[in-house]
């Protein structure tokens, strides 16, 4: 596990990758495949919990109760490429750990086939309008006891207009917003697209969670709220 610190990802504690190698989704902008290509790392896909030497340091390692997870951070963990065996290695190690709370994003919420540990905040990542139509259901037909949606990059020109008030109201426990970074600002999103959405949040009493690449374009104190 990863210490998260400033200038890494401030929504959590800890990020976990136990499963290794290249993100078969292939986003344009993901950092992790940008990794992969510059250090050469190996690309083969393979769970790290079959390892017992992993498996001694990650018993080791101490993470204080109430901290929080970020699993599989670099790889979609509910593709189908994904062996059922190394997700339910994950979860067990999940359930067993109760004081700690864990943290899953993915893409793919269709293939969720299980109900996901009260120790577990599941979300979808949101970057342009068509996503919603592709991941919100998946997201509604979760089990899990807090979910959320991290628009992140939110990219300006496929998120010109906000569309889907009244689509998350009671449905999502938490909004995280973000810019696509390392790629200049010609995908930023405007001021006023983060403040309507700041706006519905507030409407739905849904706690909204603004990451810290916004500060050059939100005025003031960014909004950092959690789920409760």
């Amino acid at each position: 596990m990863n210490k998260q610190g400033k200038g890494k990802i401030e929504w959590t504690d800890y990020t976990w990758n136990p499963i290794k190698g290249e993100c078969p989704v292939g986003c344009w902008y993901c950092y992790a495949r940008k990794m992969y290509k510059r250090f050469q790392w190996d690309t083969e896909i393979n769970s790290r919990l079959d390892d017992s030497d992993y498996i001694q340091k990650l018993q080791d390692k101490k993470i204080p109760d109430g901290s929080k997870v970020f699993v599989c951070s670099t790889i979609e963990l509910f593709h189908p490429l994904i062996e059922k065996k190394w997700r339910d290695d994950i979860f067990s190690i999940i359930e067993t750990n109760p004081k700690i709370t864990f943290q899953i994003l993915t893409k793919m919420p269709q293939y969720i086939t299980r109900e996901m540990p009260d120790n577990v905040w599941l979300g979808i990542s949101i970057t342009e309008k068509r996503d919603f139509g592709k991941r919100l259901p998946g997201l509604y037909k979760a089990k899990a006891r807090v979910k959320f949606i991290s628009f992140e990059p939110l990219l300006a020109k496929n998120m010109d207009a906000f569309r889907y008030q009244g689509w998350l109201g009671g449905k999502v426990n938490w909004i995280v917003l973000g810019r696509l970074t390392g790629h200049g600002k010609k995908q930023d999103p405007s001021l006023q697209m983060i403040q309507n959405m700041t706006a519905y949040a507030r409407s739905e009493n849904i706690p909204i969670f603004l990451k810290h690449n916004l500060k050059d374009i939100w005025p003031g104190e960014l909004i950092q709220e959690w789920p409760e």
